[in-house]
């Protein structure tokens, strides 16, 4: 389930690193975390509920460049003691894209220090207008996942693409896609506006060829597949 942190400051789900609408701009790290609990600290053998888990890190972006996992707790960042969710965002919230911070977790194995440079939240990250665009051609119809859609059809945080949201049921029986699939990259090329999809399907058929390759992210992994182009 997909929560905004933006407009809650307590343990809320969902935390980017990066800045919300306005003038400002702070770091972009992408990194999916939650506050800490008494029974999470006490699993963990922990006297106090200090800290902040990772949940999930964006492929490709600053925090897994720098080497966090999954299941990381972040103890310091940038020279501060992280001891609660809302102390984190205060820290964050005082960053710049470009900065290098000082990151310090804990895992299973011991502490470990890390070195974090802050990005600008990516163009992919940033899709708050809904857009639908109907393949008639093909039968399917495509959606930006902005985060109402992403909170709708309960996609998982880090899933950037275009979502197929119908499949026209003349089409089903000879149809790959499924209603759910994301469709994250057209011919290599990262996707997640409809109409990049539209742009890439028309130039193909331009060019003459028959075929797209699609990466498609569904709930049973990532698969290869071929859009054709009619």
């Amino acid at each position: 389930m997909y929560k905004d942190w933006c407009g809650v400051l307590g343990l809320c789900a969902m935390f980017l690193l990066s800045a919300p609408a306005v003038a400002a701009e702070f770091g972009f790290s992408g990194m999916h975390v939650q506050g800490m609990k008494p029974a999470i600290a006490q699993a963990l053998g922990m006297k106090k509920a200090e800290g902040v888990l990772v949940r999930d890190v964006a492929l490709g972006g600053p925090a897994d460049k720098a080497g966090v996992l999954r299941g990381d707790l972040i103890v310091m960042f940038n020279g501060v003691k992280i001891d609660t969710f809302k102390r984190l965002v205060g820290v964050v919230t005082k960053t710049k894209p470009g900065q290098k911070i000082d990151l310090e977790v804990s895992r299973s194995s011991g502490e470990k220090k890390l070195r974090l440079v802050l990005g600008r939240k990516p163009p992919s990250w940033k899709v708050s207008k809904g857009s639908v665009i109907a393949f008639t051609e093909i039968g399917i119809t495509l959606a930006a996942v902005t985060p109402k859609i992403r909170k709708r059809f309960e996609i998982r945080w880090g899933s950037i693409g275009v979502l197929v949201t119908l499949i026209d049921p003349d089409f089903v029986e000879r149809m790959l896609l499924k209603r759910g699939d994301m469709i994250v990259q057209i011919n290599q090329k990262p996707v997640w506006q409809p109409q990049q999809i539209r742009d890439a399907y028309d130039e193909a058929k331009k060019a003459g060829r028959k075929q797209l390759l699609m990466l498609v992210e569904r709930v049973s992994g990532y698969e290869f597949m071929m859009l054709p182009v009619k």
